[in-house]
């Protein structure tokens, strides 16, 4: 599949993001580089829905990645943990992580219990 923008734009404050019309296609080789600040992370943030963009879309295959979810059946990313642990109890960070790996409630939960020393009653349930 290819990744396309449309007119993509986001702004915090003064800052904003601009990119009209980029195409990557399925067999090119990719490299995102730039300054700290200068969007590299908000853009992939925008590729995979984990923000909303100002205006304009970004299409991955022909899905619009913000209307239907049909994309992340064939989309794999790493996400540094600061950015979803900031926002979710562990409990929803481990069912996140489950539900990568396809894990069941009772495969998730064996799982955990291996951990319960190193939680030590301070993990879970905080």
């Amino acid at each position: 599949m290819h990744i396309q923008t449309e007119d993509l734009k986001k702004q915090y404050g003064s800052f904003k993001l601009n990119i009209l019309d980029l195409k990557i296609k399925e067999s090119d080789i990719f490299g995102l580089v730039g300054n700290n600040g200068a969007g590299k992370t908000t853009f992939l943030r925008l590729c995979l829905d984990l923000i909303q963009a100002n205006d304009g879309r970004v299409l991955s295959g022909k899905i619009d990645v913000s209307k239907n979810e049909d994309w992340k059946e064939y989309t794999g990313s790493y996400l540094d943990e600061g950015f979803l642990i900031d926002f979710l109890t562990p409990e929803e960070y481990f069912d996140f992580v489950a539900s990568l790996h396809d894990m069941s409630e009772q495969d998730k939960e064996k799982s955990l219990a291996r951990f319960e020393n190193l939680f030590n009653g301070e993990v879970l349930g905080q």
